[in-house]
């Protein structure tokens, strides 16, 4: 075709994100790319590499849009990280050409959705709160590799999966009995995608399952030869079956220069309890009764003490002075601590008993949405966050989430999360080496606890995963393919790929006389009626009003690889 027919798509915007759209835009063929931001050369460089066409834009400038191209551009996605000059441009686009297909990068979701429900042929998404969904569905079920709301917002939690047939017990049965008894979509078994209802799965076989989002019971610990449970790895806690072993281990933990002054403190007085005794002739209990009396500077309560010679004499100022030593180290311990308490509290530093819990490391934009998504399931939540914003300090307060503002990189905020009986453990901060930290961090505290890490580098993210069993997402490898299906297709849901193919999801509203969607090859998935939602496997079965969600695979469409 030649270019010259070819819709151009104007791109807004010039960081990793846009990179990674134009990435999936130049994919396909069919149209044309056009970047316009203020760029270095490197990242210049980067886009060209692409085959993307770049120019210079001032984005507060209608007259920098024209020059982009924004009068003959078929769409125009503006991806800054800024949600204000993101509307401005694509209100001002909108106006230049009223015909172009406007797509906004918009954190704030309220406002998307005011956006798509007022202004025609526009479509909005926040990365951070499209990318939770996945976060939140790995971390209640280990097995999930992508999850998304449906219908958005309000819907409910769903997620594409991988198990082993075995695994799901639904080896020797059809598709369609296995969908009946898991309540799910089966899109996949090994490189068989959507395959018929009387397929039989084969005990070997990995199946991929499409459905709602359920917690599993986790990984189990091994037993060992003679059929008991292992015991804890290394970082991991079991309960004491008797209070001395616990009484050691808090001896052992304890303060060193504390721990040896209560050692001088019970060996003064033992000297002082048997001097007293030998001395004066008094019984064992009334020894101690005098010792304690005149340690705890009550008074000796002999008044001829001094009548009774030097050495008893002598014997009493000694116990006096070890007294009024020994109880000052006791009151000042006793008052720091409760300035330490004290303080841990205002800080929300404190111990947190809890099992089957899930630990957020990181309160930005990303761990607020996926800390909504698991309460909204039902989990306790703990988050930690040096720096929380007041609605995570008021939901704390409320009692909806517990809240430790601390860096969880530091090994003392783990310790206070009870990692061994967590459910899962998210690292969620902007930094990948950071997550990296934390997620060891949990590691070595328990062998066994699943950990969903953020990590924007592929290359990283790929060497720690299989080194250190981390699942790792990125919130812009997550967003890229939808922002880039938005641009040309409505109702592009996300990107996924099972059975050796990459598959496009898609919501499709239908009127009063249902339409399947127009790709030659799609699959039926779920519909939303009435408030529910119901599993189909054919799009015959779509009634009026419904809403839609399908997969596409992209091979039908692909003429070139990224």
């Amino acid at each position: 075709m030649d270019e010259s027919f070819e819709p151009l798509l104007l791109v807004i915007g010039g960081d990793a994100l846009v990179e990674r759209v134009c990435a999936e835009l130049t994919a396909t063929a069919g149209h044309q790319v056009r970047v316009a931001w203020s760029l270095d050369a490197k990242r210049e460089h980067a886009f060209r590499s692409l085959g993307v066409t770049v120019t210079s834009l001032d984005p507060r400038s209608d007259d920098s849009l024209r020059a982009a191209g924004v009068m003959e551009a078929a769409s125009l996605l503006a991806l800054s990280e800024d949600d204000g000059l993101n509307l401005s441009i694509g209100l001002r686009a909108r106006n230049l050409n009223p015909k172009i297909r406007v797509v906004l990068r918009q954190f704030n979701v309220t406002l998307g959705e005011k956006l798509e429900q007022v202004l025609p042929d526009c479509a909005t998404l926040s990365p951070a709160v499209h990318s939770a969904a996945t976060y939140a569905a790995s971390a209640l079920d280990q097995g999930c590799f992508f999850g998304l709301r449906f219908p958005e917002t309000y819907g409910a939690l769903l997620g594409f999966g991988t198990y082993g047939a075995s695994d799901l017990g639904v080896s020797g049965l059809t598709v369609g009995q296995a969908e009946e008894r898991l309540d799910a979509r089966i899109v996949a078994v090994d490189t068989r995608s959507d395959p018929p209802r009387g397929a039989i799965i084969g005990r070997h076989d990995t199946v991929v399952t499409f459905g709602r989002v359920h917690e599993s019971a986790g990984p189990k610990r091994e037993p060992n030869p003679d059929g008991s449970t292992a015991a804890p790895r290394r970082g991991e806690r079991s309960f004491p079956s008797s209070l001395w072993p616990a009484a050691t281990a808090a001896f052992h933990r304890a303060n060193p220069i504390l721990r040896t002054f209560a050692i001088l403190a019970v060996l003064f007085f033992s000297a002082s309890y048997c001097y007293f005794h030998f001395a004066l002739g008094k019984t064992w209990l009334a020894a101690a009764f005098y010792v304690t009396e005149t340690m705890t500077n009550v008074g000796f309560g002999e008044v001829g003490v001094t009548q009774r010679g030097p050495a008893i004499t002598l014997g009493a100022i000694t116990a006096m002075l070890g007294g009024i030593v020994f109880t000052s180290i006791f009151i000042g311990s006793v008052a720091s601590a409760l300035t330490r308490a004290q303080w841990n509290a205002m800080q929300g530093l404190r111990r947190i008993r809890a099992r089957k819990h899930v630990v957020i490391c990181g309160g930005g934009k990303i761990g607020t949405a996926v800390l909504n998504l698991l309460t909204a399931a039902g989990k306790r939540v703990i988050v930690i966050e040096p720096n929380p914003d007041a609605d995570l300090v008021r939901r704390a307060r409320e009692r909806d989430v517990d809240l430790l503002t601390g860096d969880a990189s530091q090994a003392g905020c783990l310790d206070m999360c009870a990692i061994p009986h967590a459910s899962a453990v998210l690292a969620l901060t902007d930094s990948d080496e950071t997550n990296l930290e934390i997620a060891l961090g949990a590691r070595v505290r328990s062998q066994t606890v699943p950990l969903v890490v953020r990590m924007e580098d592929a290359s990283f993210a790929n060497a720690t995963s299989s080194l250190f069993g981390l699942s790792t997402f990125s919130p812009a490898a997550l967003s890229a393919p939808v922002l880039a299906g938005l641009s040309r297709f409505p109702g592009t849901r996300g990107r996924v790929r099972y059975a050796d193919d990459d598959f496009t999801v898609g919501q499709r509203e239908q009127g009063e006389h249902p339409e399947r969607p127009p790709a030659p090859i799609c699959t039926a998935l779920f519909v939303w009626r009435h408030g529910y939602l119901k599993m189909i496997r054919d799009f015959e079965e779509m009634q009026p009003f419904d809403t839609v969600l399908f997969s596409v695979p992209l091979s039908q469409f692909r003429t070139k690889t990224k």
